[in-house]
């Protein structure tokens, strides 16, 4: 099969749907709001200087997480797969053994397993994102 013909425009998209990423960003200003009122309301006393680092580096990471889930970006071109983010994933063509989609529908994603049995998983928040998993899935049906 000439999987490269397929994607000869690139397909490109946020990797997560627009739902997912307003429920992400509505968690995560209400989980610093809360903990903003533990902090500075809830708390009988100050926190000490160990306690400021340590709620530091959990905001940090709250706050880099999310940036990550909503700005990253799936990209399906003539090369393989790509999907940006906190941990960039690549797949090329030649790799791929086998791929289905997965998952329900307000996170749907390609599961691609490459030729040494490693599962890679891709994340499609638009309907052309979709339509090009369900497009791979066909071309790299599961093997018996």
């Amino acid at each position: 099969m000439t999987e490269h013909a397929l994607f000869d425009a690139p397909v490109r998209g946020p990797a997560y749907g627009r739902a997912f990423r307003v429920f992400a960003t509505v968690t995560m200003l209400a989980l610093l709001a809360y903990g903003g009122r533990v902090v500075f309301v809830l708390l009988p006393e100050p926190p000490g200087r160990e306690s400021w680092i340590i709620l530091a580096a959990a905001a940090f990471g709250l706050i880099g997480t999310w940036y990550f889930m909503v700005t990253a970006r799936t990209t399906i071109d003539a090369q393989g797969i790509r999907q940006s983010g906190l941990v960039e994933r690549k797949t090329d063509w030649s790799e791929v053994w086998q791929a289905r989609v997965r998952g329900p529908a307000f996170s749907r994603r390609l599961a691609v397993r490459n030729v040494g049995g490693r599962f890679r998983y891709y994340y499609g928040g638009t309907p052309e994102l979709l339509a090009a998993f369900e497009m791979i899935a066909a071309a790299y049906p599961r093997k018996a």
